[in-house]
């Protein structure tokens, strides 16, 4: 595990390379992207302009909203990085960069785009009610929590992706999926709490929620220490994962398509 943090630290200059290349070459995608998620919170401010809505109303219209952006950055991260590594693999052999360079890079460039539209959203937000209170230090947190989480999800989804053609289908099926296990279509205080600790077990509801109650509710987010701990020991295990999908990328124990 320590070989991959050594490593991932050492190729950081080749990730942020291969960011601007992929800017270069792929910004329209990016646009696109980022006006999607300014296009859905124009509409948002629109309706709740439009329906006179109580503060109650638009905190929990806010808080669904930051639900989906960090949903888009972990969809466009993990589904765009198994066609990362899958169509340019050969290029990292010819570099001699791992793999994982590309995968970063996406999880990296996302959360750029998230940072832009989360950014808007918080003003746009206090601007509509005085209810709503950002934790700027809670919110930074998360948001290396999210990087921590995401980097080795889509460089295992990414080495599957390349062995495993039906990869993009089960990732793309997943995420979808996903979204019924996430606080975006439903608010969590408003469900029995042992639904909600159940989903809890899920990681990417931790990083969800933890955005959604640092921009909405502020310092409630660093109140519950077991949910942390959860999340922490989740990671190791994903980290573990990952050190012998690495292993086993490495000394090519899959069968190449």
């Amino acid at each position: 595990m320590n070989e991959l943090f050594e490593q991932h630290i050492k190729h950081f200059p080749h990730m942020i390379k291969y960011c601007f290349f992929e800017v270069r070459y792929h910004y329209k995608q990016y646009l696109i992207v980022l006006g999607a998620l300014l296009l859905l919170l124009l509409i948002t401010f629109g309706q709740l302009l439009i329906r006179d809505t109580i503060d109650v109303q638009r905190t929990t219209s806010f808080f669904k909203l930051v639900g989906f952006f960090a949903y888009f950055w972990i969809f466009f991260a993990l589904f765009h990085s198994e066609k990362t590594v899958r169509k340019q693999g050969s290029l990292y052999n010819r570099l001699s960069v791992p793999y994982y360079v590309g995968t970063s890079a996406q999880v990296f460039l996302m959360m750029i785009i998230f940072l832009i539209a989360m950014t808007i959203t918080g003003l746009v937000s206090t601007s509509m009610t005085e209810v709503i209170e950002i934790n700027h230090l809670g919110f930074f947190y998360y948001l290396v929590m999210t990087y921590v989480l995401l980097v080795p999800l889509a460089s295992i989804i990414g080495v599957l992706g390349k062995y495993f053609y039906k990869t993009r289908y089960i990732v793309f099926g997943a995420l979808i999926f996903l979204i019924l296990l996430v606080p975006i279509l439903y608010v969590p205080n408003n469900m029995y709490a042992v639904w909600v600790n159940i989903l809890r077990l899920n990681p990417l509801f931790y990083v969800i929620n933890g955005f959604q109650q640092t921009m909405i509710l502020g310092s409630a987010a660093s109140t519950n220490l077991p949910y942390h701990i959860l999340f922490y020991f989740e990671i190791a295990l994903i980290y573990l994962l990952w050190v012998n999908v690495n292993r086993a990328h490495k000394t090519e124990l899959f069968d190449d398509n």
